[in-house]
Protein backbone atom coordinates (compact mmCIF):
# COMPACT_ATOMS: atom_id res chain seq x y z
CA UNK A 1 0.00 0.00 0.00
CA UNK A 2 1.42 3.49 -0.96
CA UNK A 3 2.44 5.67 1.48
CA UNK A 4 -0.33 8.10 1.26
CA UNK A 5 0.98 10.48 3.56
CA UNK A 6 4.22 11.04 1.60
CA UNK A 7 2.30 11.83 -0.81
CA UNK A 8 -0.40 13.67 0.10
CA UNK A 9 2.14 15.82 1.94
CA UNK A 10 4.58 16.47 -1.29
CA UNK A 11 1.36 16.68 -2.99
CA UNK A 12 0.15 19.43 -0.07
CA UNK A 13 2.81 21.13 0.01
CA UNK A 14 3.14 21.56 -3.48
CA UNK A 15 -0.68 23.10 -3.85
CA UNK A 16 -0.20 25.55 -1.38
CA UNK A 17 1.00 29.15 -2.27
CA UNK A 18 3.68 29.04 0.36
CA UNK A 19 4.76 25.63 -1.35
CA UNK A 20 5.84 27.60 -4.53
CA UNK A 21 8.09 29.82 -2.66
CA UNK A 22 9.41 27.37 -0.01
CA UNK A 23 13.20 27.93 -2.22
CA UNK A 24 15.46 29.68 -0.96
CA UNK A 25 16.67 32.85 -2.01
CA UNK A 26 19.83 34.58 -1.41
CA UNK A 27 20.24 36.63 1.73
CA UNK A 28 20.36 40.29 1.25
CA UNK A 29 22.13 42.77 3.92
CA UNK A 30 20.62 45.83 5.09
CA UNK A 31 21.62 49.58 5.48
CA UNK A 32 22.05 49.17 8.90
CA UNK A 33 23.59 45.47 9.42
CA UNK A 34 27.01 47.18 10.21
CA UNK A 35 25.61 49.06 12.89
CA UNK A 36 23.69 45.94 15.16
CA UNK A 37 25.73 43.31 13.63
CA UNK A 38 22.79 41.28 13.07
CA UNK A 39 22.61 39.67 9.50
CA UNK A 40 19.42 40.35 7.46
CA UNK A 41 17.14 37.02 7.01
CA UNK A 42 15.28 36.55 3.89
CA UNK A 43 12.95 38.99 2.53
CA UNK A 44 9.57 37.95 2.06
CA UNK A 45 7.02 39.28 -0.64
CA UNK A 46 5.16 41.84 1.38
CA UNK A 47 2.00 41.69 2.47
CA UNK A 48 -0.66 44.86 2.09
CA UNK A 49 -0.14 46.86 5.21
CA UNK A 50 -2.85 48.29 7.29
CA UNK A 51 -0.65 51.47 7.81
CA UNK A 52 0.14 54.34 6.12
CA UNK A 53 2.84 53.31 3.19
CA UNK A 54 6.50 53.88 4.25
CA UNK A 55 9.26 55.71 2.68
CA UNK A 56 11.17 54.23 0.01
CA UNK A 57 14.41 54.58 1.99
CA UNK A 58 12.58 52.48 4.31
CA UNK A 59 10.81 49.78 2.18
CA UNK A 60 12.98 47.06 1.19
CA UNK A 61 13.02 46.52 -2.15
CA UNK A 62 14.92 43.47 -2.71
CA UNK A 63 17.60 45.02 -4.39
CA UNK A 64 21.43 44.07 -2.90
CA UNK A 65 22.54 47.25 -1.01
CA UNK A 66 26.62 48.04 -1.59
CA UNK A 67 28.88 49.43 0.84
CA UNK A 68 28.86 52.58 -1.16
CA UNK A 69 25.11 53.19 -0.18
CA UNK A 70 25.71 52.79 3.24
CA UNK A 71 28.64 55.11 3.20
CA UNK A 72 26.87 57.53 1.25
CA UNK A 73 23.74 57.27 3.49
CA UNK A 74 25.83 57.73 6.43
CA UNK A 75 27.43 60.94 4.90
CA UNK A 76 24.17 61.97 3.93
CA UNK A 77 22.71 61.55 7.38
CA UNK A 78 26.32 63.00 9.27
CA UNK A 79 25.52 66.23 6.81
CA UNK A 80 22.26 67.09 8.03
CA UNK A 81 23.23 66.31 11.82
CA UNK A 82 24.70 69.21 13.80
CA UNK A 83 28.59 69.32 14.09
CA UNK A 84 30.62 70.42 17.18
CA UNK A 85 31.73 73.66 14.75
CA UNK A 86 27.59 74.32 14.87
CA UNK A 87 27.12 74.34 18.03
CA UNK A 88 30.94 76.06 18.70
CA UNK A 89 29.44 79.02 15.96
CA UNK A 90 25.68 79.09 17.53
CA UNK A 91 27.64 79.64 21.55
CA UNK A 92 29.78 82.14 20.15
CA UNK A 93 27.12 83.70 18.52
CA UNK A 94 24.65 83.67 21.16
CA UNK A 95 27.46 84.88 23.59
CA UNK A 96 28.25 87.75 21.74
CA UNK A 97 24.69 88.91 21.51
CA UNK A 98 24.55 88.18 25.28
CA UNK A 99 27.76 89.97 26.06
CA UNK A 100 26.26 93.00 23.57
CA UNK A 101 22.98 93.03 25.91
CA UNK A 102 24.27 92.90 28.95
CA UNK A 103 27.03 95.85 27.96
CA UNK A 104 23.90 97.80 27.41
CA UNK A 105 22.28 97.01 30.14
CA UNK A 106 25.41 97.40 32.24
CA UNK A 107 26.09 100.78 30.58
CA UNK A 108 22.11 102.08 31.13
CA UNK A 109 22.28 100.96 34.93
CA UNK A 110 25.59 102.99 35.26
CA UNK A 111 24.17 106.09 33.77
CA UNK A 112 21.04 105.26 36.34
CA UNK A 113 23.41 104.76 38.78
CA UNK A 114 25.04 107.74 38.72
CA UNK A 115 21.75 109.88 37.91
CA UNK A 116 20.29 108.43 41.15
CA UNK A 117 23.74 109.44 43.36
CA UNK A 118 23.43 112.95 41.61
CA UNK A 119 19.64 112.69 42.79
CA UNK A 120 20.71 111.39 46.07
CA UNK A 121 23.46 114.21 46.55
CA UNK A 122 20.66 116.55 45.81
CA UNK A 123 18.36 115.30 48.06
CA UNK A 124 20.53 115.07 50.99
CA UNK A 125 21.92 118.77 50.20
CA UNK A 126 18.37 119.81 49.71
CA UNK A 127 17.61 117.97 53.17
CA UNK A 128 20.17 119.98 55.29
CA UNK A 129 19.42 123.21 53.85
CA UNK A 130 16.05 122.72 54.55
CA UNK A 131 16.75 121.79 58.16
CA UNK A 132 19.40 124.75 58.21
CA UNK A 133 16.25 126.94 56.71
CA UNK A 134 13.87 125.47 58.90
CA UNK A 135 15.86 125.96 62.19
CA UNK A 136 16.44 129.89 61.20
CA UNK A 137 12.45 129.96 60.41
CA UNK A 138 11.82 128.89 63.64
CA UNK A 139 14.54 130.78 65.58
CA UNK A 140 13.41 134.23 63.48
CA UNK A 141 9.78 132.98 64.60
CA UNK A 142 10.91 133.13 68.11
CA UNK A 143 12.64 136.01 67.93
CA UNK A 144 9.81 137.83 66.25
CA UNK A 145 7.78 136.77 69.04
CA UNK A 146 10.04 138.00 71.64
CA UNK A 147 9.93 141.39 69.37
CA UNK A 148 6.18 141.32 69.23
CA UNK A 149 6.24 140.89 73.31
CA UNK A 150 8.67 143.57 73.51
CA UNK A 151 7.64 146.29 71.65
CA UNK A 152 3.76 145.51 73.01
CA UNK A 153 5.46 146.20 76.25
CA UNK A 154 7.01 149.34 75.35
CA UNK A 155 3.82 150.29 73.83
CA UNK A 156 1.94 149.66 77.23
CA UNK A 157 4.53 151.55 79.38
CA UNK A 158 4.10 154.18 77.43
CA UNK A 159 0.29 154.95 78.03
CA UNK A 160 1.10 153.59 81.34
CA UNK A 161 0.31 156.81 82.78
CA UNK A 162 -3.02 156.93 80.44
CA UNK A 163 -6.70 156.73 81.20
CA UNK A 164 -9.06 155.91 78.44
CA UNK A 165 -12.73 157.41 79.60
CA UNK A 166 -15.73 156.18 76.98
CA UNK A 167 -19.24 157.77 77.10
CA UNK A 168 -18.44 161.94 78.11
CA UNK A 169 -20.88 163.67 75.49
CA UNK A 170 -19.14 165.21 72.98
CA UNK A 171 -19.79 169.29 72.47
CA UNK A 172 -20.40 170.51 68.81
CA UNK A 173 -17.80 172.85 67.71
CA UNK A 174 -14.14 173.04 68.94
CA UNK A 175 -15.37 174.79 71.91
CA UNK A 176 -15.08 171.90 74.08
CA UNK A 177 -12.79 171.80 77.15
CA UNK A 178 -11.61 168.07 77.85
CA UNK A 179 -9.50 169.10 80.91
CA UNK A 180 -12.24 170.61 82.93
CA UNK A 181 -14.53 167.91 82.26
CA UNK A 182 -12.14 165.45 83.29
CA UNK A 183 -11.40 167.61 86.49
CA UNK A 184 -14.94 167.41 87.27
CA UNK A 185 -14.87 163.44 86.60
CA UNK A 186 -12.18 162.55 88.74
CA UNK A 187 -13.43 164.71 91.70
CA UNK A 188 -16.69 162.66 91.21
CA UNK A 189 -14.60 159.25 91.75
CA UNK A 190 -11.70 160.65 94.36
CA UNK A 191 -14.26 162.94 96.59
CA UNK A 192 -12.54 164.23 99.63
CA UNK A 193 -8.97 162.83 98.50
CA UNK A 194 -9.23 164.98 94.96
CA UNK A 195 -6.12 167.16 94.92
CA UNK A 196 -6.19 170.56 94.61
CA UNK A 197 -5.05 170.55 90.99
CA UNK A 198 -4.75 168.02 88.35
CA UNK A 199 -2.01 168.30 85.84
CA UNK A 200 -2.62 166.66 82.13
CA UNK A 201 0.43 166.08 80.13
CA UNK A 202 -2.65 165.77 77.12
CA UNK A 203 -5.90 165.08 76.64
CA UNK A 204 -8.02 164.84 73.42
CA UNK A 205 -10.47 162.57 72.20
CA UNK A 206 -9.97 159.38 70.36
CA UNK A 207 -8.41 160.55 66.86
CA UNK A 208 -11.16 158.89 64.54
CA UNK A 209 -14.13 160.20 62.34
CA UNK A 210 -17.25 161.09 64.25
CA UNK A 211 -20.33 158.22 63.97
CA UNK A 212 -23.21 158.69 62.03
CA UNK A 213 -25.33 157.51 65.15
CA UNK A 214 -24.08 160.76 67.28
CA UNK A 215 -22.10 157.85 69.77
CA UNK A 216 -19.01 160.45 71.29
CA UNK A 217 -15.18 159.39 71.20
CA UNK A 218 -13.37 158.11 73.86
CA UNK A 219 -11.19 160.68 75.78
CA UNK A 220 -7.89 159.74 75.98
CA UNK A 221 -5.61 161.75 78.81
CA UNK A 222 -2.23 161.11 80.21
CA UNK A 223 -2.20 162.60 83.64
CA UNK A 224 1.58 163.61 84.57
CA UNK A 225 1.71 161.65 88.14
CA UNK A 226 1.11 157.87 87.48
CA UNK A 227 0.43 157.55 91.22
CA UNK A 228 -2.87 160.14 90.53
CA UNK A 229 -3.42 157.74 87.62
CA UNK A 230 -3.21 154.52 89.88
CA UNK A 231 -5.61 156.11 92.47
CA UNK A 232 -8.26 157.15 90.10
CA UNK A 233 -8.31 153.91 88.71
CA UNK A 234 -8.31 151.82 91.75
CA UNK A 235 -11.37 153.93 92.95
CA UNK A 236 -13.26 154.05 89.36
CA UNK A 237 -12.68 149.92 89.71
CA UNK A 238 -15.09 149.88 92.58
CA UNK A 239 -18.41 150.95 90.29
CA UNK A 240 -19.30 149.33 86.99
CA UNK A 241 -19.84 152.73 85.64
CA UNK A 242 -19.82 156.63 86.56
CA UNK A 243 -22.71 159.13 86.24
CA UNK A 244 -21.78 162.54 84.81
CA UNK A 245 -24.05 164.98 82.69
CA UNK A 246 -26.51 162.28 83.19
CA UNK A 247 -24.48 159.82 80.68
CA UNK A 248 -22.70 156.85 81.61
CA UNK A 249 -19.08 156.82 81.80
CA UNK A 250 -16.55 154.04 82.02
CA UNK A 251 -12.95 154.24 82.67
CA UNK A 252 -10.51 151.88 81.33
CA UNK A 253 -6.18 151.51 80.85
CA UNK A 254 -5.45 153.09 77.66
CA UNK A 255 -3.99 149.49 76.21
CA UNK A 256 -1.72 148.60 73.04
CA UNK A 257 -4.08 147.21 70.26
CA UNK A 258 -2.04 143.91 70.30
CA UNK A 259 -3.03 143.56 73.78
CA UNK A 260 -6.17 144.13 73.06
CA UNK A 261 -6.75 141.56 70.64
CA UNK A 262 -4.98 139.04 72.98
CA UNK A 263 -7.59 139.84 75.77
CA UNK A 264 -10.51 139.47 73.18
CA UNK A 265 -9.31 136.35 71.84
CA UNK A 266 -9.44 135.15 75.78
CA UNK A 267 -12.64 136.28 76.67
CA UNK A 268 -13.70 132.48 76.39
CA UNK A 269 -11.18 131.44 79.00
CA UNK A 270 -12.22 134.49 81.10
CA UNK A 271 -15.56 133.77 81.06
CA UNK A 272 -14.90 130.35 82.16
CA UNK A 273 -12.90 131.80 84.94
CA UNK A 274 -15.49 134.09 86.13
CA UNK A 275 -18.21 131.13 85.83
CA UNK A 276 -16.02 129.22 88.52
CA UNK A 277 -15.22 132.23 90.16
CA UNK A 278 -11.22 131.97 89.54
CA UNK A 279 -9.78 135.47 90.13
CA UNK A 280 -7.06 136.30 87.49
CA UNK A 281 -4.96 139.47 86.49
CA UNK A 282 -3.44 140.49 83.72
CA UNK A 283 0.29 140.44 83.16
CA UNK A 284 3.03 142.82 81.48
CA UNK A 285 4.38 141.73 78.74
CA UNK A 286 0.89 140.18 78.73
CA UNK A 287 -0.06 137.06 80.52
CA UNK A 288 -2.88 136.01 82.25
CA UNK A 289 -2.08 135.17 85.80
CA UNK A 290 -4.07 132.57 88.29
CA UNK A 291 -3.06 132.01 91.62
CA UNK A 292 -3.86 128.63 93.03
CA UNK A 293 -3.00 126.87 96.30
CA UNK A 294 0.08 129.06 96.14
CA UNK A 295 1.14 128.27 92.76
CA UNK A 296 1.47 130.90 89.91
CA UNK A 297 -0.54 129.54 86.71
CA UNK A 298 0.62 131.68 83.84
CA UNK A 299 -0.36 131.58 80.59
CA UNK A 300 1.79 133.81 77.67
CA UNK A 301 1.04 132.45 74.36
CA UNK A 302 -1.55 130.40 72.84
CA UNK A 303 0.45 127.41 73.22
CA UNK A 304 0.11 127.88 76.54
CA UNK A 305 -3.38 127.71 77.39
CA UNK A 306 -4.12 123.60 77.09
CA UNK A 307 -1.77 123.44 79.98
CA UNK A 308 -2.84 126.29 81.97
CA UNK A 309 -6.89 125.46 81.78
CA UNK A 310 -5.65 121.87 82.73
CA UNK A 311 -4.21 122.50 85.84
CA UNK A 312 -7.58 124.58 86.88
CA UNK A 313 -8.89 121.82 86.32
CA UNK A 314 -11.12 123.51 83.32
CA UNK A 315 -12.23 121.70 79.81
CA UNK A 316 -10.56 122.53 76.98
CA UNK A 317 -11.26 125.84 75.12
CA UNK A 318 -10.84 126.45 71.60
CA UNK A 319 -9.13 130.39 71.18
CA UNK A 320 -8.32 131.80 68.07
CA UNK A 321 -4.56 131.97 67.65
CA UNK A 322 -3.80 136.07 68.45
CA UNK A 323 -0.25 136.03 67.32
CA UNK A 324 -0.86 134.08 64.25
CA UNK A 325 -4.25 135.45 63.20
CA UNK A 326 -4.14 138.51 64.89
CA UNK A 327 -7.91 140.69 64.10
CA UNK A 328 -6.75 143.32 61.79
CA UNK A 329 -6.48 146.56 63.27
CA UNK A 330 -7.82 149.64 61.56
CA UNK A 331 -5.27 152.63 60.91
CA UNK A 332 -5.66 155.11 63.24
CA UNK A 333 -5.99 158.61 61.12
CA UNK A 334 -4.11 161.21 62.14
CA UNK A 335 -5.00 164.65 62.94
CA UNK A 336 -3.90 167.36 60.20
CA UNK A 337 -0.77 168.77 60.44
CA UNK A 338 -0.54 171.86 62.20
CA UNK A 339 -0.27 175.13 60.16
CA UNK A 340 2.40 177.19 62.19
CA UNK A 341 2.03 180.65 61.47
CA UNK A 342 5.55 182.37 59.41
CA UNK A 343 6.91 185.74 59.66
CA UNK A 344 4.05 188.40 59.34
CA UNK A 345 6.24 190.29 57.23
CA UNK A 346 6.35 187.72 54.89
CA UNK A 347 3.43 188.41 52.42
CA UNK A 348 2.27 184.82 51.74
CA UNK A 349 1.41 184.31 55.45
CA UNK A 350 -2.83 184.35 55.98
CA UNK A 351 -3.73 183.66 59.38
CA UNK A 352 -5.65 180.40 59.68
CA UNK A 353 -9.44 181.20 60.76
CA UNK A 354 -9.90 177.41 62.07
CA UNK A 355 -6.85 177.50 64.27
CA UNK A 356 -6.85 179.93 67.49
CA UNK A 357 -3.96 181.77 68.05
CA UNK A 358 -1.92 180.78 70.77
Amino acid sequence: MPDHRTSMGRTRRQDTPQASRTKQQPQKTGPMDGFVGTPVSTLHEPHTPNMAPTSPASTCSGEQVTLADIGAELRRMTALMVTKEDLTRASDTLHAALKAEVAGIKSDIARQDTRITAIEQRAETAESQWQATDTAIRRQGDLILAMRRHLEDLDNRGRRNNIRVRGVPEADGAGENIAESLTQLFRIILREEAPDHFRFDRAHRALRPRTADGTPRDIVCCIHSFTLKEQIMLKARSRAHWTYRGAEVTLYNDLSPLTLDARRALRPVTSALRDRNIPYRWGYPFSINVRRHNELISARCPEDIPAFLQKLEIPNITVQNWILHPLELRPQPQRPPRRRGRDPQDHGWRPDPAQPEE
